[in-house]
Formats: C-alpha cells, structure tokens, sequence
C-alpha cells in the first residue's frame, strides 16, 4: 500500500508549500509522500496509535513539515476554516459514520478555489475488499439501525448528493476509477495469516470505537 500512496500523490500535482490535509491519515501512506514533495501537511486520524506511528515516521524521516494529529473527520473543530489548499482522503473518511458532516466539514476547511479528493471503495467490484465484504456479510448479523456502510462513497449520486449539501454545484464534481495494487511480501499462502489479523483487527477498532485502528 505504501508503494500506492506514493504513486497516487506523485499525480496530484503537489508543489513547495502546498498546504495539504489528510483526512483518515492512517500512518501516513499519502501523507508523509505528499511531505517528501515539499507540501505542508497535517495528517489527522481518529486512531491515536496510528497518529502516534505517523509523528514517529515524519521525525525518523526529519520530516519537519508534516505533522500528524488525533480529530474526527465529522467534526474538525480544531483546524480552521479555508485552512488547506488540497484535502486529501484515501480510504480513511468514508469510515466516519456521519457523511453528511465529513463532507461539510471539508468543505468548510478548503480554500476557496481549493481541491478535495477522495478515494473511497465501490461496491460490487471485482477487487479484494468488496469480494470479502459481500462474502462476510452472508455470515454477519444486520448491521445496526442508523449504520451507513462506507461502501456508499462509492456510489456517484450519494457524493453529489453529500457535497452539494455543503454548497459544492454538481458540476464541480468529478470521478474516475483506478486500481490501488497491494504487494504482498510473500507468497499467496503468507496471507492467509495476514488477512485474518487485519479483520480482527478492524473488528477491535468497532468495538473501541474507532480509537485503534490498524496499519495498512
């Protein structure tokens, strides 16, 4: 994954000074590339272990101009309004359970003229996540009453629709699908044990409430 952050900001025209924010950090897989290119760059995640890692990555990597920070994609209270130049998220703000706030409040911290992109999965694909999504869900009870699955970031008409509730014109919205490849360190066989932690992983992550997030 860390090879497929790095490729997906080499094409978002990231310059010197560039103030850039990352919405459901992570570690850092797209923000500590969009830092190597000279942005400005504020990661933000609900998992503090994760934010902890991203610090520790920027520090190890004397990255002095991207720092990482604890903060709910809904409610960004703490970063100030057309504070951005770019807002980034890679399948990290499609997870908060409150759409409709995500995408007022990254409205509201974009310049004006600013850009906002987003990766978000899409249901009934081909790829790895959305098969083993369909597959668990044949073996999972409902989800509970209010839940909004984050696979509906993927559904063109909810994003208009999510955006223009924050003032954003129909027309200003764009899509394009692409492939982010995960290159696993060993042979097929190593990843059934891998797969297995992420999701319980996740599954912790449910349960505390978003506070401890696993690394992709």
């Amino acid at each position: 994954m860390r090879e497929s952050g790095e490729a997906l900001v080499q094409r978002l025209g990231i310059s010197n000074g560039l103030k850039v924010l990352d919405l459901g950090c992570g570690d850092g897989t797209t923000a500590i590339p969009a830092a190597k290119l000279g942005a400005e760059v504020l990661g933000v995640d609900i998992a503090s272990n994760l934010v902890a890692a991203g610090n520790k990555r920027a520090k190890e990597l004397g990255l002095a101009n991207c720092r990482f920070q604890e903060g709910d994609a809904a409610n960004l209270h703490q970063v100030p309004e057309a504070a951005f130049d770019l807002v980034v998220s890679i399948f990290g703000a499609m997870f908060a359970p409150k759409p409709f706030e995500v995408a007022k409040e990254t409205v509201r911290v974009t310049r004006p003229g600013g850009r906002i992109i987003m990766g978000n999965w899409i249901p009934n694909d081909p790829t790895l996540v959305a098969q083993i999504l369909k597959i668990s869900s044949a073996y999972t009870p409902p989800p509970p009453e209010g839940f909004v699955s984050p696979m509906t970031w993927g559904i063109e008409s909810n994003v208009i629709e999510r955006f223009a509730g924050a003032g954003v014109p129909a027309e200003k919205i764009s899509f394009a699908r692409d492939t982010f490849t995960f290159n696993f360190p060993s042979p097929p066989r190593g990843a059934r044990g891998c797969i297995p932690k992420i999701l319980r992983a996740d599954h912790e992550c449910l349960r505390s409430g978003g506070k401890e997030r696993s690394s992709r």
